[in-house]
């Protein structure tokens, strides 16, 4: 087990300060690190590392304390046991990956360090390569030599930074599968970085949110990004729909609740806040469904009818927003936007299920 509390100021007085605050604990499993570019994600693994060092807190790994403020413990990297991933793989290019990964390996004699190694690239399934050099690797094959080369240390934990930003959607999928399963065999933590919600949700069994050097919210990958519990959660989280509102009456009958926005009202699940008081409502914009004519025969409680403001083309999805007394952002395929005929000016109507409908705190 994991106890970090880490805080780190980097020019805090200047116009590009930051802070650095979090406090977690990370188990056996995957536990991923997840947030915009800046929210000090590869700076909380550097701290656990022993690449940067912490102005106040302690990191432990079991009973094994890495660093103490307080006691004034701060162990060098190499005795941390700690195995590191890198974004761009940091193997060395004059050398073979099996000598790659023969430079992580401690052990007595030769033999058993170059049984190590190659027992180490079979278990990432790249033995094949071990002759060749990284530049005769795939991106796939250097990076499966990096985690060869990281778990080869027996390291009692694994750090990994968005080890899959170079390779493409078909080998990410497939080294996810395999990251995740040699987490198992290990069984020792590992804590993955990452901005993609779709890696976090496929690998991670936690989740911690950062953002602007502080944790907004932890637990399971799905339920956090399906219900933020906050605004900053929220926007990091992906629920592009924060709207503002009150509580307008409760329907107990139907264990739900309604809010104003003023201009429209939306049904929610039932909430246990009294009439009137003031929410924050967030709504993931992948919720929301379009339909170009009103639809009654459905479970979505919310039909709110609306013109199509803009469309905008994001790669193979297309977002829209659409003006239903209030702005709401949706995503649809390019063939859904086609066969719609949608463009602005174009009036729709958005389905919206009440569960999909969350309060902020």
């Amino acid at each position: 087990m994991l106890d970090a509390a880490i805080k780190k100021r980097f020019g805090v007085n200047g116009p590009t300060g930051f802070a650095l605050d979090v406090a977690f604990t990370a188990g056996e499993g995957v536990t991923v690190v997840f947030g915009p570019s800046g929210s000090g994600k590869t700076t909380t693994l550097r701290a656990i590392a022993g690449m940067v060092t912490p102005d106040e807190g302690k990191i432990a790994l079991d009973n094994r304390v890495y660093f103490d403020a307080t006691a004034q413990v701060n162990l060098p990297i190499q005795r941390r046991r700690v195995g590191f991933v890198f974004q761009d793989y940091l193997l060395f290019p004059h050398l073979t990956a099996l000598e790659n990964v023969l430079y992580g390996i401690r052990a007595t004699d030769e033999k058993s360090r170059r049984a190590r190694a190659l027992e180490m690239l079979k278990l990432v399934g790249v033995d094949h390569a071990a002759e060749r050099c990284p530049l005769a690797l795939s991106g796939g094959e250097q990076q499966r030599v990096a985690l060869a080369r990281a778990v080869g240390s027996k390291p009692a934990i694994l750090l990994l930074d968005e080890p899959l930003s170079a390779v493409d959607v078909a080998t990410r999928s497939r080294l996810l599968d395999e990251i995740a399963e040699l987490q198992r065999r290990t069984r020792i933590p590992f804590l993955y970085v990452t901005h993609s919600p779709a890696d976090a949700a496929r690998i991670g069994d936690t989740l911690l949110v950062l953002n602007q050097g502080r944790i907004v919210q932890q637990g399971k990958p799905l339920e956090v990004f399906n219900a933020p519990l906050n605004v900053p959660a929220a926007q990091v989280a992906g629920a592009e729909n924060i709207l503002m509102g009150a509580i307008a009456e409760h329907q107990p009958e139907q264990g739900t609740s309604v809010v104003d926005l003023e201009k429209c009202r939306i049904i929610i699940p039932r909430a246990d806040l009294p009439q009137g008081a003031r929410v924050t409502l967030g709504i993931r914009a992948d919720d929301i469904i379009v339909s170009r004519e009103p639809v009654t025969r459905t479970s979505a409680r919310n039909l709110l009818a609306g013109t199509v403001k803009r469309l905008l083309r994001d790669g193979g999805r297309v977002e829209l927003v659409a003006d239903c007394g209030v702005d709401l952002k949706v995503r649809i395929t390019p063939h859904s936007a086609q066969a719609l005929a949608l463009a602005p000016g174009v009036p729709i109507f958005l389905l919206i299920k009440a569960s999909a409908c969350h309060i902020l705190l």
